[in-house]
């Protein structure tokens, strides 16, 4: 699903509010890290993010930013994984100040997360939330997104892509393209 250029546009008028925050949240990710692949993404137990991390990846890479190439913290690291897929959600044990996490919550109030969460939150990590409800959650980010449990389970998808796409674009008025398309 490509969602850049004209498609992201539409997509953000016809979220309508939440398109508007969409763009605000992507922004925020997109923000420059001064310490590059400090940037972790974290599911919950029963939903890893790697399709949203191979994407922000991608875009990382097309746009030339490497401060957004993220690490995939997993639950349950399968025998035989890659390198950068074997990498424990236990990691966040050790986090510090210089490194941002993005927790992808799609059902709410995962206690195993908001563990995981919290202790980051106290050694000064900056926490990013994309959620469908959690008010603990909000209350442990610096940066927090909802897509309200009513609304269609694709807008979470598309909402997912949108900020794939923009967090790796320059802030300005129009969504250029990176260079060399």
């Amino acid at each position: 699903m490509d969602l850049s250029g004209a498609a992201a546009r539409r997509w953000t008028r016809l979220l309508a509010r939440t398109g508007v925050e969409v763009r605000q949240f992507a922004q925020a990710l997109g923000r420059r890290n001064e310490h590059p692949a400090d940037l972790f993404i974290v599911g919950v137990p029963g939903f890893e993010p790697w399709h949203f991390t191979a994407h922000l990846g991608e875009q990382a890479a097309r746009y030339g930013r490497r401060d957004l190439v993220p690490t995939l913290l997993r639950w349950r690291i399968p025998n035989g994984a890659p390198a950068h897929l074997a990498v424990s959600v236990d990691s966040l044990l050790t986090v510090s100040r210089h490194q941002t996490v993005l927790a992808i919550d799609p059902f709410g109030g995962d206690p195993e997360l908001l563990d995981r969460i919290d202790h980051a939150h106290k050694r000064g990590a900056r926490i990013l939330s994309l959620h469908r409800g959690g008010p603990e959650l909000v209350d442990l980010s610096h940066e927090t997104l909802s897509v309200d449990r009513r609304r269609p389970d694709e807008e979470f998808e598309v909402t997912q892509h949108l900020i794939t796409d923009l967090s790796p674009v320059p802030v300005h008025r129009g969504l250029p393209r990176p260079a060399g398309v």
